[in-house]
């Protein structure tokens, strides 16, 4: 979390420099920024201004930067309207009351010709102590959360003495974080031309353009931050993920070698290199690291007394093994359920509701139990996501043979009967929300209009949630059919599925369970992917019967929605791909 600073008048102004920690960090943030820390202003006593050592806010995937107590502050993540500050009548002879808001206050006679009779100097010294009294006030607002009035004491402050670089970082890091990441840019910017060589301010910089796609740039930001501060583990970290958005993963673990170097615990870099090496395909190393996942500060590590299960014989043991992370992590791995049960023992699989039905029709699955309910007596237990360390996968013995689940015999919607031969194509195009990546890996429904055109298809929607709306906003309810308001859980979605002949979609669990269904499905992603596709590939050793369509750039939909149209057509036209 960014750390904020406190700073002392010019003359005379409040007392000691304070520093103080506030939360102000971005919890699951979608991108994992460090926290930056900024130096102090020049007439701050010296102190060195590493990354903070108090107790960090839980950070999500280090999506913020830490305030500092000094008017430097480390970014923060999304901003919201910052209101208008008032006029600055907070010096001379209308300033309110100490603590008290800023308000008109009507002057009397005296206390006007009082501040007339004032020195220019005199009077610049007023402002300047007004602003610092300003500025601790924002920080008390900050602290509190209220960053809508943190915003309004630091633009009052800035009205005042507008030679205050640590000033616009702290404004930089609450506008990020009530989402106005263009205008924080602007305070970063605004801050590095009062102090060039303030490090924490080149790594909130670089934060924020990366959250806005800006990557390049964020890399020349965050490059600046480490030849400035080259010892700082926080600075070679975030350098280390915006190079990986580029694509550029061997780079990008050079930096993560250099943070671990500098702080072996940092977790989230371990995380992310863990990431960063099953991307690369080591899977080896790579789902050793990932077992770090458990030391974040968002990760809800069970309470299970019993013990973790080893990978050997089971020998009539039975083992839990439980929910963790999405939807399509867990039926991604539930390729490995027949494998334990291998193992000579009874499975019991616990899953949220919406996939329980779906994975009762996994081999080997003895029992499953919804996600939340009391669980049955067990004698070891896994995590579904540390199956793949367990039995020491690797890119050559990936488990990949399919179908490993199918849809239950219950009912499950029926597509509307047809004369037509035309082929049946399932379409999703929005992920869930909450995903940390979602703005990156969902895209507007009119990239999927162009499809909708194509002869002898018909097209079915089974895109669920407030984006199924989009087929009636694009006026396309005549084109594309509304089949996923009709399932129920993910086992109609493969009830769906089955009647299909190809469901094209971005990285959701529908993608997943195509892939284990063994359908044919084409999957789109973003530049450069999550770790599970690899880098470059347009297949999959995970999915035989899946196909890749990637971007070449970040943020570049139109070739890849071009691609997927020409290679429709070839298939409709019994053309060979090319």
């Amino acid at each position: 979390m960014p750390t904020i600073r406190t700073i002392r008048a010019r003359e005379g102004g409040p007392a000691k420099t304070t520093r103080t920690l506030l939360p102000v960090g971005d919890p699951m943030a979608a991108d994992k920024t460090a926290a930056a820390e900024t130096r102090k202003p020049k007439k701050a006593p010296p102190r060195k201004t590493a990354r903070a050592k108090l107790k960090p806010m839980k950070p999500a995937n280090r999506a913020v930067a830490k305030p500092v107590a000094k008017p430097a502050a480390k970014a923060a993540p999304r901003p919201a309207p910052r209101p208008r500050p008032r006029p600055p009548s907070a010096v001379g002879p209308n300033a309110p009351a100490r603590g008290a808001p800023l308000q008109a206050v009507q002057a009397t006679p005296e206390q006007v010709k009082l501040w007339q009779s004032l020195k220019p100097e005199q009077k610049m010294a007023l402002r300047e102590r007004e602003a610092v009294r300003l500025f601790a006030q924002g920080l008390e607002r900050h602290r509190a959360g209220d960053f809508d009035a943190a915003a309004r004491f630091y633009g009052q402050a800035l009205l005042l003495d507008a030679r205050l670089p640590d000033v616009y970082n702290n404004m930089g890091v609450v506008l990020r974080r009530l989402g106005k990441h263009e205008a924080a840019v602007a305070c970063y910017r605004r801050a590095l031309v009062l102090k060039p060589d303030n490090a924490g301010a080149f790594t909130n910089l670089g934060n924020v353009l990366r959250e806005l796609g800006r990557l390049e740039v964020s890399a020349a930001a965050h490059r600046r931050a480490v030849a400035l501060a080259p010892k700082s583990a926080d600075a070679h970290y975030n350098l280390g993920l915006v190079l990986r958005d580029l694509g550029e993963a061997d780079t990008a673990l050079d930096e993560f070698a250099a943070t671990l170097k500098f702080d072996p615990n940092h977790v989230d870099c371990r995380w992310d290199r863990a990431l960063t090496l099953l991307q690369k395909g080591d899977f080896k190393q790579g789902f050793k690291e990932y077992e770090w996942r458990w030391k974040l500060s968002r990760a809800e590590k069970r309470d299970i007394k019993q013990p973790p299960w080893d990978g050997g014989a089971l020998n009539g043991k039975t083992i839990l093994i439980h929910a963790e992370q999405g939807f399509g992590d867990l039926i991604h791995f539930a390729r490995y359920i027949p494998m334990v049960k291998a193992k000579g023992g009874n499975v019991v699989v616990e899953v949220p509701p919406p996939l329980a039905r779906l994975f009762s029709t996994v081999p080997g699955v003895g029992q499953v139990v919804n996600a939340g309910a009391a669980l049955p007596k067990f004698d070891v237990y896994a995590p579904m996501m540390s199956l793949a360390r367990l039995f020491g996968t690797t890119l050559e013995t990936i488990p990949a043979k399919v179908p490993y689940l199918k849809a239950p015999e219950a009912h499950a919607p029926q597509l509307p009967a047809t004369m037509s031969r035309a082929r049946k194509v399932g379409i999703v195009w929005a992920g869930r929300p909450t995903h940390q990546n979602d703005a990156n890996r969902s895209v507007k429904f009119t990239n999927f209009v162009e499809l909708l055109g194509l002869p002898q298809t018909t097209v079915y929607s089974l895109q669920q949630g407030p984006a199924a709306d989009d087929i009636v906003a694009a006026g396309c309810q005549a084109f594309c059919l509304d089949i996923g308001r009709r399932m129920r859980d993910f086992a109609d979605t493969a009830g769906v599925i089955q009647q299909l002949d190809l469901v094209i979609t971005v990285d959701t669990a529908v993608a997943h369970l195509a892939g284990a269904m063994g359908k044919p499905v084409w999957v789109v992603l973003p530049y450069p992917g999550d770790w599970r596709w690899l880098l470059g590939r347009d297949d999959s050793p995970w999915y035989p019967t899946m196909r890749l369509f990637r971007q070449h750039r970040p943020g570049a939909w139109g070739p890849v929605f071009e691609r997927v149209r020409k290679w429709l057509h070839d298939d409709i036209s019994g053309r060979e791909h090319k």
